[in-house]
């Protein structure tokens, strides 16, 4: 072939392929060739670019290291080097599909005029006589089109491409670009995916049946088709022997080898359980991988990135077995969702849903509808009360039931207590009606915009008497973030579940690093962990003590005892615990000191064990401050001389004039609740 000019070449190309316009009969071949070979000519300009070939994106844990999963549309691995190739599946392939690869120039003229014999037979393209290099052209550079015209430009390319590749690189291409079948792309994955083992562990047998496959990848298959695979691994096992690449001995040891048995799952998956499809949802959000939708698709599917995730595989077994164990046991639609985010970054840690996935895909954990928080929610007016000048010794009314002038509506006490009682006793022991007169006198408009700036992003919270005891719904990694910025000295960092992300070239494009914003004074959030210190030491949250370390939380109850929940922290850690039924809100999940409690402990005493106990910070002047009496819609009572200084909110009050009365805000529509999930 090397001795052949290139215009010779052409020529006997386009009458080669060319014949084919013209049918069977040679003599009517000429014209056609004329045409053909005027219109194709071999010229120096290079060959085109290899299209880059689709790669699965590889999950992993937090360790960076440990897989947990793929996302993508092909099974690919691609192999770097022939030297990760096993001299069994070079031969194998080679004898199959290119018996001259070494030696020919990217085409073999002899196959050529065999495919143009079959093809005039049968008047159309039947017959390419593709060598290997062809192949690869025409999978990476053209399409698979099968016309006079692409088949002569398929030729010309190969041609172009033997000249600028190495015989290496265009096998190790080859290898990486054909379809195995099973949802195999490449050798290296479809060894892994075929005979679960790698490449270069494959026997001569179970190399000869992948060189078989490449022709018919499904209807050689040895999982849909064993005995077709069996003649076709003999047919190529027989070719080995025929060009002295293994003995017959050899053969017949490779033709008694069994066929794999273990079909290969399918290979498309996008998501296989809840923590992956967090994963995906937030690639597929991210900017930084595309400005559309589609681009960031192709880029996550098709891309082959390393996406490091935030999740600590130990912890989410961890939160696995407390919220499977540690639950209340009444039934397969009953669930305990968990969310654990590291405090000072915003990173998710573990996370669970609950419910299986194979069941639903809506995750709990992150779904908007959400649940109603409960009493959890008055974290949140705590943190108000205390950055606009209360104290915990303030006392307020208690009493049940309760409500306030300008509102709708009335509440009442579900927990114990009542009475004239301070901001401690009225956390720990969750009295409603104590928090409803905070709320109202501290500003609910100025609890909203705390919930905001505390991690709750979702717009549904509205002026209301049962606004600071949660009937407004939320997930658990939003109120798990909640917990978070107090934990973190009043820093909110908003959740993360992606760490870097890494593109196939090695360039990270993709790395989390977020400073986070001051939602709370660092003194509030101090005095903060120190209130709800009292609500697991002696309050409603005593289930949810871990021995050793010193947890702050709130525990959370919903009317007719359909939501359970318990958030808690250390400076370290952050969890939010849900418990009800999945499909609906249904009642029976009991008080979220019982319920959820015991899921929070259960998983915090196994993902601290071995960890420093922090402790809390001193209560500082916040929790020093002098107490007084609450007044719902008015702020606290103005007696003190330094009232107006510490509540600028209200008006100065000079001697002799009368004290001005609060403006009653107008009283608020009933908010519309978004249905529960299963409803």
């Amino acid at each position: 072939m090397r001795h052949l000019s290139r215009t010779l070449l052409t020529v006997l190309i386009a009458v080669v392929v060319g014949g084919v316009a013209v049918g069977a009969c040679l003599a009517a071949l000429i014209p056609g060739t004329v045409e053909i070979a005027t219109a194709h000519h071999y010229t120096s300009e290079q060959v085109g670019d290899l299209k880059a070939l689709a790669q699965p994106s590889t999950i992993y844990w937090s360790d960076g290291l440990t897989e947990m999963g793929t996302f993508g549309l092909q099974a690919r691995d691609p192999i770097r080097s022939v030297g990760e190739v096993p001299k069994s599946v070079i031969n194998a392939v080679i004898a199959t599909e290119d018996r001259s690869f070494w030696t020919n120039d990217g085409i073999d003229l002899g196959a050529v005029f065999r495919a143009f014999l079959a093809n005039v037979t049968s008047g159309r393209i039947e017959q390419g006589g593709s060598t290997i290099t062809q192949q690869l052209v025409k999978n990476r550079i053209l399409t698979s089109k099968r016309d006079v015209n692409r088949k002569v430009k398929e030729i010309e390319d190969a041609l172009r491409l033997n000249d600028k590749f190495s015989k290496e690189k265009i096998l190790v291409e080859y290898l990486n670009t054909v379809y195995f079948g099973s949802g195999s792309y490449g050798a290296k994955a479809a060894a892994s995916r075929i005979f679960q083992k790698p490449l270069d562990q494959l026997t001569i047998g179970q190399s000869a049946l992948l060189a078989g496959v490449i022709s018919n990848p499904e209807g050689n298959s040895p999982f849909t088709n064993p005995d077709r695979a069996i003649r076709r691994r003999a047919d190529v096992l027989r070719g080995e022997v025929d060009q002295g690449y293994i003995t017959q001995a050899q053969a017949d040891a490779a033709n008694n080898e069994p066929l794999p048995n273990v079909k290969p799952p399918a290979s498309n998956i996008v998501g296989r359980d809840f923590l992956q499809a967090e994963v995906l949802k937030e690639l597929l959000a991210d900017p930084t991988l595309g400005s559309t939708l589609k681009e960031r698709q192709d880029r996550v599917l098709k891309g082959g990135l390393k996406v490091y995730t935030t999740f600590d595989k130990n912890l989410q077994n961890m939160a696995l077995d407390a919220t499977t164990n540690a639950k209340p046991q009444k039934g397969p639609d009953w669930a305990s969702s968990l969310v654990s985010i590291d405090p000072s970054t915003g990173a998710v840690k573990a996370m669970v849903s609950g419910q299986d996935f194979g069941a639903s895909q809506t995750n709990i954990a992150t779904s908007p509808d959400g649940r109603q928080t409960g009493s959890t929610f008055k974290v949140i007016t705590l943190g108000t009360a205390l950055s606009n000048g209360y104290s915990p010794a303030d006392t307020v009314d208690g009493s049940s039931p309760c409500s306030v002038a300008g509102y709708g509506g009335q509440a009442q006490n579900d927990e114990p207590g009542g009475g004239i009682l301070d901001l401690w006793t009225a956390t720990a022991n969750s009295v409603n009606c104590a928090f409803v007169r905070i709320a109202t006198s501290v500003g609910e408009d100025k609890v909203i915009a705390m919930a905001h700036a505390m991690g709750i992003a979702k717009q549904n919270l509205q002026r209301y008497l049962g606004l600071t005891l949660g009937i407004f719904e939320q997930n658990t990694e939003t109120m798990a973030t909640v917990m978070a910025t107090i934990a973190d000295g009043g820093v909110h960092h908003t959740p993360y579940v992606i760490q870097k992300v890494v593109a196939a070239d090695g360039k990270v494009v993709v790395d989390r690093n977020s400073p986070g914003e001051q939602a709370l004074d660092p003194d509030v959030a101090a005095c903060e962990q120190n209130v709800l210190r009292r609500v697991v030491t002696g309050g409603t949250g005593t289930n949810a003590n871990v021995a050793g370390h010193t947890i702050f939380g709130k525990t959370g109850t919903t009317d007719d005892l359909a939501d359970a929940w318990f958030i808690g922290a250390t400076p370290q850690l952050a969890t939010a615990v849900w418990f009800g039924n999945w499909h609906a809100r249904v009642p029976g999940a009991g008080f979220g000191g019982d319920s959820a409690a015991p899921v929070f402990q259960a998983f915090m005493s196994q993902a601290l064990s071995g960890l420093p106990d922090v402790g809390l910070p001193p209560p500082g002047p916040v929790c020093a401050r002098a107490g007084q009496f609450v007044i719902p819609e008015g702020g606290r009572s103005a007696t003190s001389a330094n009232a107006p200084s510490l509540f600028p909110q209200l008006p100065t009050v000079q001697p002799g004039q009368p004290t001005p009365t609060p403006t009653t805000p107008p009283t608020p529509t009933k908010p519309t609740i978004p249905p529960i999930p299963g409803q």
